[in-house]
């Protein structure tokens, strides 16, 4: 009986993750409308990030910069990793002027995840395409 109690305390926990971060993502597609029918154009110094070899457990950390390099204002609409190892810990939520720049900062958690590993960051902005994707790769050794 505990363990069903911590499994739907769990469970309603990860949903309240996810409705919050689609609630957001949605408020800002609201806040910003104009701007979304207004494409720019961004580009990042490095859209990939190759960490080498760590070992299990440590955490990786890696900052993606970018620039807007059209003649709107960017706006990042969600920023949001491909599973729960690999989390955007901070994104700009303003809009950025043309010729200004910006960073995303991600952190990576090898845990339980030993061999090759290439995780993905996906960008959705007031861009065309919408969807830019941020790599991380690597190899994680057992300690």
């Amino acid at each position: 009986m505990k363990k069903m109690i911590v499994y739907i305390g769990l469970l309603l926990f990860g949903f309240a993750c996810t409705s919050n971060s689609e609630t957001d993502t949605d408020q800002r597609r609201t806040d910003y409308a104009a701007y979304i029918d207004n494409p720019t154009e961004m580009s990042f110094e490095k859209m990939d990030y190759d960490f080498g070899i760590v070992e299990e457990g440590e955490q990786v950390r890696h900052t993606f910069k970018f620039k807007n390099t059209g003649d709107q204002n960017l706006i990042l609409v969600n920023v949001k990793g491909s599973c729960g190892c690999t989390v955007p810990e901070d994104w700009p939520k303003n809009p950025i002027e043309p010729g200004g720049t910006g960073e995303i900062k991600v952190v990576f958690d090898s845990q339980d995840r030993i061999g090759n590993v290439r995780k993905n960051v996906r960008v959705e902005a007031n861009t065309n395409p919408s969807l830019s994707e941020l790599t991380l790769t690597g190899v994680v050794k057992r300690k």
